[in-house]
């Protein structure tokens, strides 16, 4: 596998990979990808075998990934995808409202946190400025 996140053309949109085990979350993230010319959609998994096996044939250039999923961790999941891949940005999710989540996700390397409680117009804030290559942390003050 190769880090394509270091060969990104400029203006190509963004290849968007969310990781949620909830059909509903990961409709949200569709929608969002749909109406933003910024973004595309390059695959979506339910589970972390998924997403291994998807993260093996084909690397976004950013990562949604949930905290909590049937078959492991999502802060552990990102600390093994971050070793090879350390530039891929990766936006946490969580429906917990685990004050630590924050904290945790930044520690496990991901660009951002934000509570699946948040508006479109927050989310769509968050990937915008982790895009941009800011940080976007929300729920742990």
């Amino acid at each position: 596998m190769s880090d394509s996140t270091s060969t990104k053309i400029q203006n190509e949109p963004q290849r968007l990979a969310v990781v949620d085990d909830h059909a509903i979350i990961r409709g949200v993230f569709l929608t969002l990808v749909e109406d933003d010319s910024d973004l595309t959609m390059a695959w979506m998994a339910s589970s972390l075998t998924e997403a291994r096996a998807k993260l093996e044939r084909d690397v976004p250039d950013f990562l949604v990934m949930d905290v909590e999923l049937p078959d492991g961790n999502g802060f552990e999941f990102i600390l093994e995808v971050l070793k090879l891949f350390p530039r891929l940005p990766v936006l946490m999710v969580s429906a917990q409202t685990d004050k630590s989540y924050p904290k945790r996700a930044k520690a496990s390397g991901a660009k951002g946190f934000i509570g699946k409680e948040a508006s479109l117009e927050r989310l769509v804030e968050a990937v915008n400025a982790i895009q941009k290559g800011g940080v976007w942390f929300t729920g742990g003050e």
